[in-house]
Parts: structure tokens; C-alpha cells; sequence
């Protein structure tokens, strides 16, 4: 016998909680006494289900999927658990979850095999037997033909709890799926093999929607510590208490912001609300605006960046000449991950970008790994290659000999960029296009920001919100081998039992002070 649902169809008036929903296929009453509360009370349980996932064989990617999903669509998650291919341990947590939110959906343990055990521990999480559910076993015989007859993989994946009902979602051109979402109760148990699960969520979701607005979310992001924002932050959490929910996360890898504060609400305007409390409530300026894409329009950016400077102007004038003159084959940019190195590469990317961005590709990156390398350089370069689609060449040794190794390997070269300035040793009589010297490999070198200052440097990478690495917010002006690198004393802020406190390289006042960085 094929069970099928009851079909109940609600909509509830928007002085009952601002919520109208369409709902079909509950089986149990007290689900209803449940919907027709506040939105915020419309709670999910998220059940992963497989052994893999606990050992780390799989990655769990539909956990970060589910609660996107469902944030989106309004539904507030109550807790989500991890457990093995156990039917108790299955059963326990799927009967908490069941009694103590509106909906359950859980993922994996609803194939054939021995430890697919999913539907046997929700059966028994409901008091229910197991039952060949006739619809789901003659539409696995209707695709698998006579193999189907007898096998026990199909009668395994056809034998479902008792009183569950089937969904039938449709794929984009409006055909119905062949295989069903299994429901019970308020259980709704979904594979765990991530493209179907999400085929399942739509229809889920299809089934079980809700017409109220999703959660509204605003970020904050902060230039001053989480000690300094706690008080204010305090204070707001008892002003908005039953209409906004905070959040406070301090990071120590990011260029421009050092705390996100999250503020989320079902209603949009409590939101902006408290975010007007925090802009009259912090100190000035400790709102930071991010870029979203640092990428995108950066050509434009850059110029606009550089028009009322003549020294930056003179960089964009160089790279746009050099450019002019040689082929992409024919051009190298050197990129040790440092800061000058940094404003050189955003600064030849957004000029390559104006003249043809298909060129940009071509253009090799060779990145000299001379010595011990900090590991936050590593990893800015491995993000840097991600983020500009860099097409990196990696070579160790000195400067000289790998000059000489990536000209045997890209003989086309004839003009290399560098971020050399005034100021580092052995550059003082350079221009900004000059030859190696007579001792060197063959070639043209590139210094657009010869005459840039410490402070052009900083100032062209902090107002773009060009990343760079974070070795720079811990006290490092210059960085060169680890063993021969440290902080700047002269932006030592505090020394507390051998705790040593630094401000970012780009409060250096004394520009002179730049290379005290270097052993």
C-alpha cells in the first residue's frame, strides 16, 4: 500500500507573527500548533549522518550548504550534530531534535548497502516499523528493470517507516523526479551525496515554504580592538535584547579591519537601528568600509588614486611606456611577496588591465626564494597567485643566479620589473629603466617606484585595500631572511613580562627608520 499524506494548506495573518507559509504533507497535529507562532520559533535540526565524516575520509561539504540554505530561507537552525552509522546513535539525537524543533532534516545513511542505516533509525526514533512502501519499489524496478525483482538492495532502499510520505520534487524543465524526498513526521531525511542532497533540498524547500523575509544580517567592521568595542557593545546588547542578535569576531590575518560585528534581526529595521547606535557610539573613523573586490574597476581606481600625485603618476607613466615597447613574452615582474613588491604588482596588473587584459596571463611572475622565507610569506604569495591569477615561477637561490636560470628558461625575456627604491642598497644612481650590471644576466630593469617614499608606498597599498602580508600589522617594516628579520622597536607599543605589543609598519613615523627591521 502506498502511504500518502495528509495535505494541509495555511496561511496565517500578519499579526500573528508577520508569517504566511504554505505547508503540505504533515502527518502529526501538534506540528501545526508550532507554525502558527513567531517566525523566530520556526526552528531546524541538522542530523549529518556518516562515519566518514568523523574520520575525515569525506569532507563534509553539506553542512556549510544546508546552513546557507536554510539562513536564506528563514529558517533559524537550532543545532546541528555529527554521528555515526548507528541506528541508537542515530535514533537518540533525530528523537531530541524532533520534539525540540519544527523541522529535521537529515543527510546520508539512505542507500542499499549494510551501513545505510538512516531510515531504520528514524523508524524506530518514532515508535514505527519498517514497510516496502510499493510507489518507491516499483519506480526503482521501473529503472532498474528486472534487476530489481528480488534484490536486496532494492527492497532495502524501498522499506521505509510506516506512516512516511513521499515527495515528489521536478528537475528544471518541470518533470517530476524519480527518486523521492522520504518524510516522517517532521523528519525529512535527505542523501548524503551532495548533488543530490542539494536536488533534495529544492524540494524540501518546495514543500515547506515559508513566504517570511530571511534573516536580515548586517556586518560591522572595526578598526579598533575587541577590548575597546566590548563596553559599547555591552550596552547594545541590553538596548536591543528580543530584537537584535549580535555577534563579535576578532581577527588577526586580516589588512583592514581587526573585529566583525555581526547584527541580525527578522526585522530590517531593528538592524538598521542598532547599526545607527554602534555609528554614534564608536570612536570616529573606526568604521571601516571594505572593498568588496579589490579587482574590480582597479584600473580606474588606481588613476584616480594617482592624479594628484606626481610621483605615483610618474610609476603609471613608466609601466604604461615599458608596456608599450615589449611584448608580454618579453616581460618578467619580480614578486617576493614584500610591500614594494605588493604596490609594484597591483600597480603593472591595473596598467596591463587598461592597454589589453588578455595580456596579463602571459606575463610570467618569478618569485626568488632566497634563504629561510617566513611562512605568512608563503602564504600571502600562494593567496597573491590566487587572487591576481598570477602565473608564478618559484626559483631558489640568489637573485643573480636565478636571474640567470629563468632567462634559459624564457629566452624571450627582455625587461624585468622590480620594486627597488631610493634608499635600498646599491640603487642610489639607478634610473627607472636602466640595464644590469655588466656582471649580470642581459636585461632591462623596470623601477617605476624608484622615488616612491615609504610613505607613497603604504599610502598606495592602504587606500586601495590591496591585501598584503600580515607580517606588516605585527611590527615588520622590511622583511628579508627570517634569521636576519625582526620588529621594528621603533613601533613598540607595549613590553608586558617579555609580551611585546607592535604597531602596524604603516604608523612608522620616522621613514628612516624603515630597515631597522633588518638585522
Amino acid at each position: 500500500m502506498v502511504m500518502t499524506g495528509i495535505h494541509i494548506t495555511a496561511m496565517v495573518l500578519k499579526n500573528f507573527g508577520r508569517i504566511s507559509f504554505s505547508m503540505r504533507h504533515f502527518t502529526q497535529p501538534y506540528l501545526w500548533k508550532r507554525f502558527s507562532s513567531k517566525t523566530s520559533d520556526v526552528t531546524t535540526g541538522v542530523v549529518i549522518i556518516g562515519d566518514e565524516i568523523l574520520t575525515g575520509r569525506t569532507k563534509d561539504t553539506n553542512t556549510p550548504y544546508l546552513i546557507k540554505k536554510l539562513n536564506d530561507s528563514g529558517l533559524k537552525i537550532s543545532k546541528i550534530s555529527v554521528v555515526p552509522d548507528d541506528i541508537d546513535s542515530i535514533a537518540n539525537e533525530v528523537s531530541e531534535l524532533s520534539q525540540k524543533c519544527t523541522v529535521v532534516l537529515t543527510s546520508g545513511g539512505i542507500g542499499p548497502t549494510h551501513d545505510d542505516v538512516t531510515y531504520e533509525a528514524v523508524a524506530k526514533a518514532c515508535g514505527e516499523s519498517l514497510v516496502i512502501n510499493e510507489e518507491l519499489y516499483n519506480g526503482f524496478r521501473a529503472y532498474f528493470g528486472s534487476k530489481a525483482d528480488k534484490n536486496p538492495a532494492v527492497i532495502k532502499h524501498s522499506s521505509i517507516p510506516q506512516s512516511a510520505t513521499l515527495l515528489f520534487g521536478t528537475d528544471k524543465y518541470g518533470n517530476r523526479i524519480k527518486f523521492p524526498l522520504v518524510v516522517v513526521k517532521n523528519i525529512y531525511m535527505l542523501p548524503g551525496v551532495p548533488t543530490i542532497l542539494e536536488r533534495a533540498f529544492d524540494t524540501f524547500k518546495s514543500n515547506f515554504f515559508l513566504h517570511n523575509k530571511p534573516l536580515q544580517v548586517k556586518n560591522i567592521f572595526l578598526s579598533i580592538d575587541e577590548f575597546s568595542v566590548t563596553p559599547i557593545l555591552n550596552d547594545a546588547v541590553k538596548l536591543f535584547e528580543g530584537h537584535v542578535k549580535f555577534g563579535s569576531y576578532p581577527t588577526f590575518t586580516e589588512n583592514y579591519y581587526k573585529v566583525k560585528l555581526t547584527l541580525e534581526a527578522i526585522d530590517e529595521v531593528w538592524v538598521d537601528k542598532a547599526y545607527s547606535y554602534f555609528e554614534q557610539r564608536l570612536p570616529p573613523n573606526s568604521i571601516v568600509t571594505l572593498k568588496k573586490n579589490v579587482l574590480e574597476s582597479a584600473s580606474d581606481k588606481m588613476l584616480a588614486l594617482t592624479m594628484n600625485h606626481s610621483v605615483l603618476q610618474t610609476a603609471v607613466s613608466v609601466t604604461e611606456r615599458v608596456l608599450e615597447k615589449y611584448l608580454p613574452s618579453e616581460i618578467c615582474i619580480c614578486f617576493n611577496g614584500g610591500k614594494d613588491c605588493t604596490a609594484l604588482l597591483h600597480l603593472v596588473y591595473c596598467c596591463v588591465q587598461k592597454k589589453n587584459p588578455n595580456d596579463w596571463n602571459n606575463i610570467p611572475i618569478l618569485y626568488v626564494k632566497t634563504g629561510e622565507t617566513f611562512h605568512e610569506i608563503d602564504r600571502f604569495i600562494e593567496s597573491s597567485v590566487k587572487t591576481y591569477n598570477l602565473n608564478l615561477i618559484t626559483i631558489d637561490g640568489n637573485l643573480k643566479d636565478s636571474f640567470q636560470i629563468f632567462l634559459q628558461m624564457h629566452p624571450k625575456a627582455k625587461a624585468v620589473f622590480m620594486g627597488s627604491r631610493k634608499g635600498d642598497p646599491g640603487i642610489e644612481n639607478l634610473d627607472h629603466i636602466c640595464e644590469t650590471d655588466k656582471n649580470w644576466p642581459s636585461v632591462m630593469r623596470i623601477l617605476p617606484i624608484l622615488h616612491w617614499s615609504y610613505s607613497d608606498v603604504w599610502f598606495f597599498i592602504r587606500s586601495l585595500q590591496i591585501p598584503y602580508c600580515t607580517l606588516y600589522d605585527r611590527g615588520y617594516t622590511s622583511l628579508g631572511i627570517r634569521s636576519q628579520t625582526t620588529q621594528n622597536p621603533a613601533l613598540l607599543v607595549a613590553d608586558v613580562k617579555g609580551f611585546r605589543l607592535y604597531n602596524p609598519a604603516y604608523m612608522l613615523k620616522d621613514v628612516n627608520e624603515e630597515r631597522k627591521s633588518r638585522l
